[in-house]
């Protein structure tokens, strides 16, 4: 099966999500939209995934992209087509049908805890995973949910971590594809984004990788070979 991966920073590659998908037998394309790369059309692809990345999921100014991401996200939802967005690409995903998408009152940086909702309890990708798992964050903004959708988790700091529209069309706020590699090149950038008054929030990461990362890999991995069986 072959997955249209959309890419807008290649400092947010698929990491995880890409090992598992390739692992499991799909074979990835992979689009560096923001650079200019032509979105495809769906015909030929099982799935879509939308990675996240640096910009702000409102401002069309800095992805001027977006537009024809959104447009993607609903072809392959409207084509019963899993779709996986991803941080920057859950937000499109939430403003691709209709939902706001503004700055949030605080980041979250770092491995935090995230719970599950009891939609999430039966939900096909996040069944049996207990009610919280420690996982990758890095963003600034958040969504409303948009009509019809599902919510799957929250967190402390942020009340909409992932939802599901329709059968297949997921959207995750946080980074289950997120090594250890790229936390620590996030990590090395906040000065880069002049947002560096956050930098206190990295205390120990270091220890929170060696501690929640290898199940949050557990999880990454198992989550998303669910997903590919929703394309077959």
């Amino acid at each position: 099966m072959r997955i249209l991966v959309v890419q807008n920073s290649r400092t947010a590659p698929i990491g995880l999500v890409g090992d598992a998908l390739t692992d499991d037998g799909a074979t990835l394309h992979t689009v560096a939209a923001n650079e200019g790369e032509a979105i495809p059309d769906k015909d030929g692809y099982a799935g879509l995934v939308v990675l996240g990345g640096p910009q702000d999921a409102w401002n069309d100014e800095k992805g001027p992209h977006f537009g024809r991401v959104m447009e993607t996200i609903r072809d392959f939802t409207d084509a019963d087509r899993p779709v996986m967005g991803i941080c920057l690409g859950a937000q499109l995903a939430a403003r691709a049908y209709g939902a706001k998408v503004y700055r949030h009152t605080t980041p979250e940086l770092g491995i935090h805890r995230v719970s599950l909702t009891d939609g999430a309890q039966d939900d096909p990708l996040l069944e049996g995973f207990g009610p919280e798992l420690n996982l990758a964050q890095w963003h600034y903004d958040t969504f409303e949910f948009p009509e019809g959708a599902v919510p799957l988790a929250y967190s402390a700091a942020c009340d909409r971590q992932a939802f599901r529209l329709g059968r297949a069309t997921y959207a995750f706020q946080f980074h289950p594809e997120a090594t250890g590699d790229i936390l620590r090149g996030w990590a090395s950038r906040i000065r880069e984004e002049a947002r560096e008054s956050n930098a206190e929030m990295l205390h120990g990461l270091e220890d929170s990788i060696a501690t929640h990362l290898p199940v949050a890999e557990r999880f990454t991995r198992a989550m998303t070979r669910r997903w590919l069986d929703l394309a077959r």
